[in-house]
């Protein structure tokens, strides 16, 4: 077997079903590609869990970049690779009784898994991103796509041939009080996952670039507690990089830990991952988008400049990035974009010029002022509804109704 079976003592809600209820089993899978499938993922399964009477038993696949973030779902087993043959993950499914499965972003699992004749639903938080050089699951069980504004003409294409497509709100975590003031002086820096399969070394120049310039622009503004979130490393920013009077605290947290973090702070400033931004909507929280990590996040900070207001996003100086030279490549497919994005990134952070730090910092600056004046934060939540988290669990227990008989039974 490809993977590595790790048992994983499950909470109180693990308990068996009552003689004669059946019970269904779930296998999911984000794409280890930042964190914005674990926290979908995550949304999801805790509204499954919380809205089923004898909720189904959970078996992880991958995502190993996001696990920190889903520690304290029910999982009862995890494997950090799927098995490389068909075969082999049918038997897998099989030993497990698995019902059928949901997948956020990874197209290669999902096509594995409905190859293996395993009922599967897909979410796709990205629909406007593909091209007709990008792979999706087509003929998924069910193939969820998170509602945005707009579609581009290169995505057409693609999401034309999607037998089975339904559109959902923005996937969330359960809904929050209508957001207090928050603590006076606390702002939440965020660097989301960083890593991406092709990111190589630009996971590390990123906050190499941004973490001192931001730390600096919330001191000037003000601020006096920062809490440092994502998957960054800790040394990141040495200690003479810290302002005198600033306290920081830096690592990465669980979804839950995360998201109390915004409930609390007074600002967001935070690289464009979209459920970063969608979250921080629902909870009204004023937030400055820091320059893009990726392709995504290009066109999520476009959608945020659109949706809440322009000033508030900070881009790459030009001569770092130009965004014309992704959008050049484009049609290529997302892997042609992403070299360009992330060897401008390694670029200007090998060649560490004081005068990119100096424009963040002061551009950065410039946006937490632009942020005082903005008035209605609720932003892309305004146009897509926070729902969406629910409308996925409908459609995964429609399936889970649909084939209620597990592999090993209906292969019998």
């Amino acid at each position: 077997m490809a993977g590595e079976d790790r048992h994983v003592p499950a909470p109180g809600r693990d308990v068996p079903a009552p003689a004669g209820a059946a019970r269904s089993t779930v296998v999911f899978c984000g794409h280890d590609f930042g964190w914005g499938s674990a926290a979908k993922l995550h949304a999801v399964l805790t509204e499954l869990t919380a809205r089923t009477a004898h909720p189904p038993r959970l078996i992880g696949v991958g995502t190993v970049l996001g696990r920190a973030l889903l520690a304290k779902l029910p999982v009862d087993t995890w494997y950090d690779q799927w098995p490389s043959s068909t075969d082999e993950l049918r038997n897998l499914l099989r030993r497990h009784e698995v019902t059928a499965a949901l997948v956020v972003l990874d197209s290669e699992f999902a096509a594995a898994l409905l190859a293996a004749g395993c009922p599967t639903v897909f979410v796709d938080s990205l629909p406007y991103l593909w091209t007709g050089n990008d792979t999706i699951p087509h003929d998924a069980t069910r193939y969820c796509a998170q509602l945005c504004e707009s579609l581009p003409r290169t995505c057409w294409e693609p999401l034309r041939r999607i037998e089975r497509l339904t559109w959902t709100e923005a996937i969330l975590s359960a809904p929050v009080p209508i957001r207090r003031a928050g603590t006076p002086g606390l702002a939440v820096l965020n660097f989301g996952g960083l890593h991406s399969p092709s990111s190589e070394g630009s996971a590390h120049a990123y906050p190499r670039l941004v973490a001192e310039p931001a730390v600096r622009a919330l001191s000037d503004a003000g601020f006096h507690t920062l809490e440092i979130c994502g998957n960054i490393d800790t040394t990141v920013l040495p200690e003479q990089d810290v302002p005198t009077g600033v306290t920081v605290n830096a690592g990465p947290r669980s979804h839950e830990e995360f998201l109390d973090l915004l409930d609390q702070a007074q600002l967001l400033v935070t690289s464009p991952g979209l459920t970063t931004l969608l979250e921080a909507g629902q909870r009204r929280l004023p937030t400055v988008c820091l320059p893009p990590q990726n392709v995504s996040q290009i066109l999520n900070g476009d959608r945020f400049a659109a949706a809440v207001e322009a000033a508030c996003r900070v881009p790459w100086p030009s001569e770092v990035l130009d965004p014309r030279q992704v959008d050049a490549v484009r049609a290529r497919g997302e892997h042609a974009a992403l070299s360009v994005v992330y060897g401008a990134i390694e670029r200007a952070a090998r060649q560490a010029h004081p005068w990119v730090r100096h424009r963040l910092r002061r551009d950065i600056t410039t946006a937490i002022e632009h942020s005082r004046e903005v008035r209605e934060w609720r932003g892309l939540l305004g146009r897509t509804g926070g729902r969406g988290a629910h409308q996925v669990v409908q459609h995964l227990t429609e399936v889970l109704a649909e084939h209620s008989a597990p592999l090993s039974q209906e292969a019998g």
